[in-house]
């Protein structure tokens, strides 16, 4: 699965948790409407902007919509290798959504995307528009607006003074700017309001600023654009902006011990008379932005009261309530039937090792669904390699997880044989071990693939190659020569190699060795002069290897050979 398709997968698992929450809130506000103040009706959205800014969530024992457990069947092991390897009969139900992956791009995907990238340009567009028109009809504020606006920014407790800028383009009182904060004031300003009014609109603004809604803002409108698609969620972003206002409101209202609730509204309604134009409230944060708005903000400014101590309690309680089930998920249910105890423990046999333990894995990990639509090898591995590290959960240790996976050329043969990690596969499989998986692929791609003890590798069919069908009997004796025993110690936590060369992967080697030694001797990897340098690796991805094995893979895929001596390990020719 690509980027775009698995960011795609976020949003709209983001955008469902998110308007689950949306109804939440806005339940909450209906039933607590008389009560609720409203610095508390604003606060309560703070758990969607949470939920769709984060990139993982959290994990508890409860949440809302929660995800199922993929149900792993323990089955003897059963080995079948290259083309014989079915699908096995026994593989249980699963109770995941499918998962699917293919060649093509998914079109719903380019559509969000091509749709996000559309509303964010519309809005940046009229956003520089607005403010190159109201830039260019700027004037100088005289000292007596200057004095006024410092005084009310002191009243705010603002430490820091905006940029001002007066012009007659602007038709009412607002605060904008993505790094540096600003006022905006009609030029008019003071001759249109008494100085009752105008202290409180601009006590309104710089409350605004106190309060950090402008990247407040800025972070709706980039989720906006992000779920375009989602009308649930152009409305909560409607009631927050309507809901931030009237907390603003509040605010400004609190800072007097005299009752100025006459003066606020008559303030309002005068500004009703030049509402702002279609398009300014993209990035800008005004006292008046939608007349719709206006009697419900008349009717709260005229019931205001200072809020009552014990609601801190409460709209924490809230917050942490909504926090809690929107932004975290839920734990992996357990089977209903699954027995009590297993049969047979842990610790009566030792965990598998080598090869024996990449078999089971093989023949344990069930994937929920597999869909291939002439995919190539490469890509149909890649997912098979994600999907096995994701459903790896028997073993605790990261680095371990999942199973390492090698696409070796033709041995011998020249650079214009076909290229087998572009065999192309379909299949359509649900719930299937990730052994029977491989056995279809190999048998559509005319490949054979083997175990060793730390990948699975796909070979040519026509391949004379002595293929393990069980676990080693014993542990494989140390390579001989100091140089190989000494490679064999030092374990490299991950080696990704993608389109590079013999040589860059030699010094890859070379260095990540070093890094990885932890104290122990260090010998060379070099390759034959004889050996082009230049030869591609196109890809190769393994994790937690010795350093001597992951040499042996770089020389198969270079279809080159490999020597160990006192003073260096050599890659030569075959």
């Amino acid at each position: 699965m690509n980027m775009l398709e698995s960011s795609f997968d976020w949003l709209l698992a983001t955008t469902l948790r998110a308007s689950v929450l949306t109804v939440a809130v806005l339940g909450l506000q209906l039933l607590l409407r008389r009560w609720l103040p409203p610095q508390w009706r604003y606060a309560l959205w703070l758990p969607m902007l949470l939920v769709l800014a984060l990139p993982v969530l959290p994990t508890v024992p409860f949440g809302i919509l929660p995800k199922k457990a993929p149900v792993v069947q323990e089955t003897a092991p059963q080995i079948e290798i290259g083309e014989n390897a079915a699908a096995d009969p026994a593989a249980p139900a699963a109770a995941t959504s499918p998962l699917r992956t293919t060649a093509k791009v998914n079109p719903w995907a380019l559509a969000w995307l091509a749709g996000s990238a559309a509303v964010l340009l519309f809005g940046m567009t009229g956003y520089r528009r607005n403010m190159r028109r109201i830039t260019k009809q700027a004037a100088t504020a005289d000292e007596t607006l200057l004095h006024s606006i410092g005084s009310a920014a002191r009243e705010v407790g603002l430490a820091k003074l905006p940029r001002v800028i007066v012009s007659r383009e602007v038709e009412s009182p607002a605060v904008t700017g993505f790094i540096r904060p600003t006022l905006l004031l009609p030029s008019s300003f003071l001759q249109s309001f008494s100085e009752a009014e105008a202290r409180l609109i601009l006590l309104h603004e710089l409350t605004h600023l106190k309060r950090l809604d402008l990247p407040v803002n800025g972070l709706c409108c980039l989720f906006q654009a992000l779920h375009w698609f989602n009308p649930v969620l152009w409305f909560a972003f409607a009631r927050l902006r309507a809901d931030r206002e009237t907390a603003c409101d509040a605010q400004v209202l609190s800072l007097d011990q005299s009752d100025r609730r006459s003066d606020y509204g008559h303030a309002l309604l005068k500004l009703q008379m030049v509402a702002p134009r279609p398009g300014l409230q993209l990035g800008f944060v005004g006292i008046f932005e939608s007349s719709s708005e206006l009697k419900n903000r008349i009717r709260e400014i005229s019931i205001h009261r200072k809020t009552h101590p014990a609601w801190r309690a409460g709209g924490v309680a809230m917050i942490g309530m909504l926090t809690l089930f929107g932004a975290t998920k839920a734990e992996e249910p357990k089977r209903k039937d699954a027995p009590a105890a297993p049969r047979v423990t842990v610790n009566q046999a030792p965990a598998p090792t080598g090869t024996m333990a990449i078999y089971t894995k093989l023949q344990n990990i069930v994937i929920p669904a597999v869909k291939f639509e002439n995919t190539s090898l490469e890509e149909a591995i890649d997912f098979i390699r994600l999907r096995s590290k994701e459903l790896d959960t028997a073993e605790k240790e990261p680095a371990k997880q999942g199973v390492n996976f090698v696409i070796r050329k033709p041995r011998g043969g020249d650079n214009n044989e076909p290229d087998p990690g572009k065999a192309l596969v379909t299949l359509d499989m649900k719930n299937a071990t990730i052994i029977s998986v491989l056995g279809e692929m190999a048998k559509q791609t005319n490949l054979r693939f083997k175990v060793d003890e730390f990948a699975v590798t796909f070979v040519p069919a026509d391949e004379k190659e002595n293929f393990v069908v069980g676990p080693p009997p014993v542990e494989p004796p140390l390579p001989k020569g100091k140089a190989a025993q000494a490679a064999s110690k030092i374990i490299l936590p991950t080696v990704e190699f993608e389109d590079v060369s013999l040589t860059e992967a030699v010094a890859s080697l070379n260095q990540l060795a070093k890094e990885n030694a932890k104290g122990a001797a260090v010998f060379p990897v070099s390759i034959d002069p004889k050996v082009d340098g230049a030869i591609r690796i196109k890809e190769l991805r393994l994790r937690n290897v010795p350093l001597f094995v992951a040499v042996k893979y770089v020389s198969e895929a270079t279809k080159s050979s490999m020597t160990a001596s006192d003073k260096e390990i050599r890659i030569t020719r075959p």
